[in-house]
């Protein structure tokens, strides 16, 4: 007596997905739109379960839908899986590469249940198709998943059942006495079905869990970015602040910062409307962006302000790239046809030791005072006589 009744694991594997599937939908329902990829993972979930249910019930449904329905609609369900992680990370669906799959698939099943019957061939075709589907999947997932650990797991998952799936074809296409029947006791099949049953939960449950921590590393980045430019809030701002400065303190480092104005925003409102003056924002924000250094910081500091943190950056140094970004932003813009605007800058640096953002952002702000008050579009430095 076998230890294990095949057609029950089978049954098994159906209910899986089948659960996974309505976890899935009802999470995509609370998703934001953009975090793609989810409702294609449900919906392959539930193609798979509803076609190894009709592959568990072979001999007692018509043998088109227990053997081409059923079969074809693994290699779509499997399919969709894969689709679906490519519209997660913004990679093109693989769709020809899925419908190529398929139709080998198809014509595998068709030719070797009505041409020329074999249990075997037909094993080892939706097998290797299956391997193929797996092993794409898990290096899709391993390349654009980085840095997430979940996503590692789950690529590490499908490359496994790849292989499992391909020693699977592999052994029935070498072995010298036939497969007589899908539920035949012999040890490979046990292990290759109780494998798939155990792998197909694993991978579900991952993928669950990758679209969870999508959402809330969303969530996070929404909390930190100003919604409208896209850069750093005043909040992100700070936290990097204390991040920098603890770096900076155990080498004895200095920390810059300059404070933009943006000249006569007002009168730009109250000329063209908010519309523009929102242009001029993200227009400023995309230019300054282009003219920052990797380690700078660049935020959005409230209203027409702007505030960048230069971690090891001597005040000379942030001179230059204050007058670098003044430049930038004096020529005409693309964000905001037709508009031209100009900035004013305060330059301060302080030593890591003895810097809070408050004394920084406050030796800033007077200098940006003091080149408004000088008449606007130019460079201030931060001196402590007219700071204090």
């Amino acid at each position: 007596m076998p230890l294990f009744d095949l057609r029950t694991v089978i049954l098994m594997s159906s209910v899986m997905p089948g659960l996974m599937a309505i976890a899935l939908f009802s999470l995509a329902r609370s998703f934001p739109q953009n975090i793609r990829g989810v409702r294609h993972w449900a919906s392959g979930a539930l193609v798979v379960s509803v076609s190894v249910l009709l592959l568990a019930f072979r001999g007692s449904v018509p043998d088109w839908l227990s053997i081409l329905v059923a079969n074809c609609g693994i290699v779509f369900g499997t399919g969709l899986g894969l689709v679906g992680t490519q519209h997660l990370y913004g990679c093109r669906p693989s769709w020809r590469f899925v419908s190529l799959l398929l139709f080998i698939a198809a014509a595998g099943m068709i030719w070797l249940w009505l041409v020329h019957p074999s249990v075997a061939g037909r094993t080892v075709v939706i097998t290797g198709v299956l391997a193929l589907l797996y092993g794409t999947h898990g290096v899709v997932m391993l390349r654009l998943g980085r840095p997430s650990r979940m996503a590692l797991f789950v690529g590490a998952l499908l490359l496994a059942e790849c292989a499992v799936a391909g020693a699977r074809a592999i052994s029935v296409a070498l072995a010298t006495r036939g497969l007589p029947d899908l539920f035949h006791p012999e040890w490979m099949q046990t292990f290759y079905l109780t494998a798939g049953a155990a792998f197909s939960l694993l991978v579900t449950v991952g993928l669950l869990l990758i679209a969870m921590e999508r959402l809330r590393t969303q969530l996070e980045r929404q909390s930190y970015c100003d919604p409208l430019t896209g850069l750093l809030n005043r909040r992100a701002l700070a936290l990097a602040f204390e991040e920098e400065r603890e770096l900076a303190k155990r080498n004895g480092g200095m920390l810059s910062m300059l404070l933009i104005d943006l000249d006569h925003f007002k009168r730009v409102n109250d000329e063209h409307g908010h519309d523009t003056g929102d242009n001029v924002l993200i227009d400023f924000a995309e230019r300054a962006s282009a003219a920052m250094p990797p380690s700078a910081y660049l935020a959005r500091w409230g209203g027409e302000e702007f505030a960048v943190l230069l971690p090891a950056l001597s005040l000379q140094k942030a001179h230059e790239l204050a007058e670098v970004i003044r430049t930038r932003i004096a020529e005409p813009g693309i964000t905001a046809p037709g508009i031209r605007y100009t900035c004013s800058i305060g330059v301060a640096c302080l030593a890591a030791a003895e810097a809070t953002i408050q004394q920084l952002a406050r030796d800033a702000d007077n200098a940006l005072y003091h080149a408004k008050h000088l008449g606007r579009n130019r460079v201030e430095i931060c001196d402590r006589a007219f700071a204090a």
